[in-house]
């Protein structure tokens, strides 16, 4: 019984020392304050940058699609072929549309020397008004059947409407092609395509296209080249946006933007995925702090901006205005002058910090230079 007793009293005197301990700690932390980083506010430079995906795409790019229907009768060309406007590309067979010509013109001509006549008679008033005008009315339509045969025969024949590589072939020689109808694309024949001059189409989200402008400076990144880089520029923003469904519940919505690159490489190719870097801001000698170190939070009544400032060894809650946001830091347009000290961290005390909060600050590791060196 003696030993149970003198077991409790030794236990109890543990649980009163570490007890002791527990006070002796929290008195000296409440003595010293709440251990936070911090860091001077310094003048730095900006750099905002929207990232988004997409594929390349020559700038000048044409699907060639035949206006009338036949077999294929010569195909001069193939896949990788380089051609000038103008060169022959294909041609269908045209016996056909070669004999409605013929026909056609024998037609008009006939009708032509037929109202020649009847003109001259009407010169004389020995044909009546009427008789005249369908003279007329009958050489007008054979004209017409004419002027149609003839676009008909000149539709066999498909030229390259631009300069460039023929990167799609479809047809082969013997093969039938059709032409599209109201339900019915038609067949594309070829894509050609001007690769001396590319194009990246990206999905900007909709947060992120109010910030991009048009001739904006962009690098392109394509995954088939990963060491490789292109600059660019943006040439076109879409107004109607693209919306991909992610659930049931949850959409995003996207919007077509088009950089259009400053030079090209023998090794891209329409269709390579890649991804743009857009620099839709960049400023010079201003103030900036780190993006974790503000937030937003109530004074006076009123959500506002705000950090922390160090002050007399306490924790003040000072209003910002800020202005350009780059990936870390933010710029700050009022509210902060240089050489103040700002609380940045760690995240789970500054969320927790109030207004005069008693605290021990010690300078951040990764304090921002005075000039940070801009980004290649």
């Amino acid at each position: 019984m003696k030993k149970r007793t003198r077991t409790i009293i030794i236990v109890a005197g543990v649980v009163v020392v570490i007890g002791l301990i527990i006070v002796a700690n929290l008195k000296s932390k409440s003595a010293s304050g709440e251990e936070v980083e911090s860091q001077k506010v310094k003048n730095g430079s900006i750099l905002s940058k929207v990232s988004a995906t997409g594929a390349l795409r020559a700038q000048a790019q044409v699907n060639l699609q035949a206006q009338v229907m036949g077999v294929v009768d010569k195909l001069p060309v193939k896949e990788g072929d380089i051609v000038r406007k103008g060169d022959v590309l294909l041609v269908l067979d045209r016996k056909s549309y070669e004999a409605n010509l013929v026909l056609a013109r024998a037609r008009f001509i006939q009708a032509e020397l037929s109202h020649v006549r009847v003109e001259s008679l009407y010169a004389q008033k020995l044909v009546s008004a009427e008789q005249f005008e369908a003279s007329r009315a009958g050489y007008d339509m054979a004209k017409a059947q004419y002027d149609e045969a003839q676009d008909q025969y000149d539709k066999t024949t498909i030229r390259a409407p631009i300069s460039g590589m023929v990167t799609q072939l479809n047809i082969e020689q013997g093969e039938a092609v059709l032409i599209g109808t109201m339900n019915y694309s038609g067949t594309v024949l070829a894509v050609l395509a001007d690769m001396s001059r590319m194009q990246a189409l990206v999905d900007v989200d909709e947060a992120d296209v109010v910030s991009v402008a048009l001739g904006q400076a962009a690098t392109v990144f394509v995954d088939a080249l990963p060491d490789t880089s292109f600059s660019g520029r943006v040439t076109r923003i879409a107004y109607m946006p693209t919306q991909s469904v992610l659930s049931a519940t949850q959409q995003t919505t996207t919007f077509e933007v088009e950089v259009t690159l400053d030079s090209t490489a023998a090794a891209l190719r329409p269709g390579m995925n890649g991804r743009a870097e857009i620099i839709t801001a960049e400023v010079d000698s201003v103030l900036v702090i780190p993006v974790q170190a503000a937030g937003r939070r109530e004074v006076k009544g009123k959500d506002t901006e705000t950090v922390f400032t160090v002050k007399d060894g306490k924790a003040v809650l000072t209003s910002i205005r800020t202005g350009k946001a780059g990936e870390n830091e933010i710029e700050v347009t009022d509210g902060l002058k240089p050489g103040d000290e700002i609380i940045t961290g760690p995240y789970k005390k500054l969320s927790k910090l109030t207004d005069g909060q008693r605290v021990a600050a010690k300078t951040a590791k990764d304090s921002l230079p005075d000039k940070p060196a801009k980004p290649k």
